[in-house]
Protein backbone atom coordinates (compact mmCIF):
# COMPACT_ATOMS: atom_id res chain seq x y z
CA UNK A 1 0.00 0.00 0.00
CA UNK A 2 1.63 3.43 -1.24
CA UNK A 3 1.61 6.23 2.09
CA UNK A 4 0.39 9.56 1.03
CA UNK A 5 2.55 12.44 1.57
CA UNK A 6 1.46 15.42 2.88
CA UNK A 7 2.32 18.45 0.86
CA UNK A 8 4.31 20.91 2.61
CA UNK A 9 6.18 22.61 0.26
CA UNK A 10 2.84 24.56 -0.60
CA UNK A 11 2.23 25.95 2.84
CA UNK A 12 2.28 29.21 3.17
CA UNK A 13 0.84 31.98 5.59
CA UNK A 14 -1.09 34.23 2.79
CA UNK A 15 -2.91 34.55 -0.35
CA UNK A 16 -1.83 35.32 -4.06
CA UNK A 17 -4.09 37.91 -6.02
CA UNK A 18 -4.41 37.84 -9.48
CA UNK A 19 -5.16 40.73 -11.88
CA UNK A 20 -6.78 40.85 -14.73
CA UNK A 21 -6.10 44.84 -15.59
CA UNK A 22 -8.45 46.56 -18.30
CA UNK A 23 -8.75 50.36 -19.46
CA UNK A 24 -11.64 50.25 -16.98
CA UNK A 25 -11.98 47.70 -15.04
CA UNK A 26 -9.94 45.04 -13.35
CA UNK A 27 -11.03 41.22 -12.23
CA UNK A 28 -9.57 40.26 -9.06
CA UNK A 29 -8.88 36.58 -7.98
CA UNK A 30 -7.17 35.05 -4.74
CA UNK A 31 -5.91 31.98 -4.09
CA UNK A 32 -6.53 29.73 -0.96
CA UNK A 33 -3.87 30.33 1.88
CA UNK A 34 -2.07 27.05 0.77
CA UNK A 35 -1.42 28.24 -2.70
CA UNK A 36 -3.03 25.62 -4.58
CA UNK A 37 -6.62 26.92 -5.52
CA UNK A 38 -7.43 30.40 -7.47
CA UNK A 39 -11.11 31.73 -7.12
CA UNK A 40 -12.82 34.73 -8.18
CA UNK A 41 -13.40 37.78 -6.39
CA UNK A 42 -14.88 40.56 -7.97
CA UNK A 43 -14.75 43.12 -10.28
CA UNK A 44 -13.63 46.74 -9.81
CA UNK A 45 -12.92 50.25 -11.81
CA UNK A 46 -9.23 49.82 -12.83
CA UNK A 47 -8.74 53.78 -11.49
CA UNK A 48 -9.85 52.65 -7.82
CA UNK A 49 -7.59 49.47 -7.94
CA UNK A 50 -5.30 51.63 -4.82
CA UNK A 51 -8.23 52.52 -3.32
CA UNK A 52 -9.36 48.31 -3.23
CA UNK A 53 -5.88 46.81 -2.58
CA UNK A 54 -5.16 49.55 0.77
CA UNK A 55 -8.78 48.27 2.09
CA UNK A 56 -9.20 45.32 1.39
CA UNK A 57 -5.69 43.15 2.06
CA UNK A 58 -2.53 43.94 4.86
CA UNK A 59 0.65 43.40 3.39
CA UNK A 60 1.64 40.85 5.62
CA UNK A 61 -0.89 38.58 4.49
CA UNK A 62 -0.13 39.14 0.38
CA UNK A 63 2.35 36.00 -0.80
CA UNK A 64 2.30 38.23 -4.27
CA UNK A 65 0.74 39.93 -6.80
CA UNK A 66 0.21 38.07 -10.30
CA UNK A 67 -0.35 40.54 -13.12
CA UNK A 68 -2.08 39.68 -16.43
CA UNK A 69 0.48 40.58 -19.09
CA UNK A 70 -1.38 41.49 -22.50
CA UNK A 71 0.13 40.27 -25.48
CA UNK A 72 -0.02 39.88 -28.95
CA UNK A 73 -0.15 36.64 -30.66
CA UNK A 74 3.88 37.63 -31.86
CA UNK A 75 4.28 38.67 -28.16
CA UNK A 76 4.49 41.93 -28.33
CA UNK A 77 2.31 44.64 -26.48
CA UNK A 78 -1.37 44.95 -26.84
CA UNK A 79 -3.15 48.65 -26.27
CA UNK A 80 -4.04 46.74 -23.06
CA UNK A 81 -0.08 46.55 -22.13
CA UNK A 82 -0.19 49.92 -20.94
CA UNK A 83 -2.96 49.81 -18.35
CA UNK A 84 -1.82 46.92 -16.76
CA UNK A 85 2.03 48.29 -16.17
CA UNK A 86 0.18 51.44 -14.81
CA UNK A 87 -1.21 49.03 -12.22
CA UNK A 88 2.15 47.38 -11.61
CA UNK A 89 3.85 50.76 -11.13
CA UNK A 90 1.10 51.94 -8.71
CA UNK A 91 1.23 48.89 -6.64
CA UNK A 92 5.66 48.34 -6.35
CA UNK A 93 5.32 51.93 -5.20
CA UNK A 94 2.56 51.16 -2.76
CA UNK A 95 3.81 47.73 -1.34
CA UNK A 96 7.47 47.75 -2.48
CA UNK A 97 8.40 44.69 -0.49
CA UNK A 98 5.74 42.69 -1.96
CA UNK A 99 6.67 40.24 -4.78
CA UNK A 100 4.88 41.33 -8.16
CA UNK A 101 4.79 38.65 -11.22
CA UNK A 102 3.11 38.47 -14.75
CA UNK A 103 1.49 36.03 -16.33
CA UNK A 104 1.05 36.06 -19.95
CA UNK A 105 -2.78 36.51 -20.25
CA UNK A 106 -3.36 35.50 -23.87
CA UNK A 107 -6.60 33.99 -24.71
CA UNK A 108 -7.74 34.16 -20.81
CA UNK A 109 -11.13 35.85 -22.02
CA UNK A 110 -11.74 33.81 -24.50
CA UNK A 111 -11.23 30.57 -22.03
CA UNK A 112 -13.12 32.19 -19.45
CA UNK A 113 -16.14 33.18 -21.72
CA UNK A 114 -16.02 29.49 -23.09
CA UNK A 115 -16.30 28.23 -19.52
CA UNK A 116 -19.10 30.47 -18.61
CA UNK A 117 -21.00 29.35 -21.72
CA UNK A 118 -20.09 25.73 -20.98
CA UNK A 119 -21.69 25.89 -17.17
CA UNK A 120 -24.76 27.82 -18.83
CA UNK A 121 -24.06 31.40 -17.38
CA UNK A 122 -23.67 32.63 -21.04
CA UNK A 123 -27.00 35.17 -20.63
CA UNK A 124 -25.20 36.28 -17.03
CA UNK A 125 -22.24 37.31 -18.77
CA UNK A 126 -24.16 39.14 -21.09
CA UNK A 127 -25.83 41.01 -18.71
CA UNK A 128 -22.77 41.43 -16.67
CA UNK A 129 -19.27 41.17 -18.21
CA UNK A 130 -17.60 42.00 -14.98
CA UNK A 131 -17.98 38.53 -14.31
CA UNK A 132 -15.07 37.10 -16.91
CA UNK A 133 -12.91 39.50 -15.74
CA UNK A 134 -13.18 37.87 -12.03
CA UNK A 135 -13.23 35.13 -13.86
CA UNK A 136 -10.37 35.37 -16.43
CA UNK A 137 -8.13 37.18 -13.28
CA UNK A 138 -8.84 33.83 -11.72
CA UNK A 139 -7.24 31.75 -14.94
CA UNK A 140 -4.09 34.20 -14.33
CA UNK A 141 -4.07 33.41 -11.08
CA UNK A 142 -4.19 29.74 -11.82
CA UNK A 143 -1.90 29.69 -14.25
CA UNK A 144 1.06 30.84 -12.02
CA UNK A 145 -0.26 28.51 -8.74
CA UNK A 146 0.24 25.24 -11.22
CA UNK A 147 3.97 26.67 -12.69
CA UNK A 148 4.91 27.28 -9.11
CA UNK A 149 3.88 23.78 -8.23
CA UNK A 150 5.50 22.01 -10.70
CA UNK A 151 8.65 24.21 -10.33
CA UNK A 152 7.96 23.37 -6.49
CA UNK A 153 7.96 19.44 -7.79
CA UNK A 154 10.94 19.46 -9.63
CA UNK A 155 13.61 21.15 -7.02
Amino acid sequence: MTKIQPMTTFVSMGIWLGLDVGGKRTGIAESDENGLLAFPKETILTSEILTYLKSNYEIRFLNGIIIGNPKRLDGGETHGTQYAKAVFEKISNLWPSVEIHWVDERFTSKIAAQAAHLSGAKSRIKKNKSMLDSASACIILDSFLTQKKILNEKS
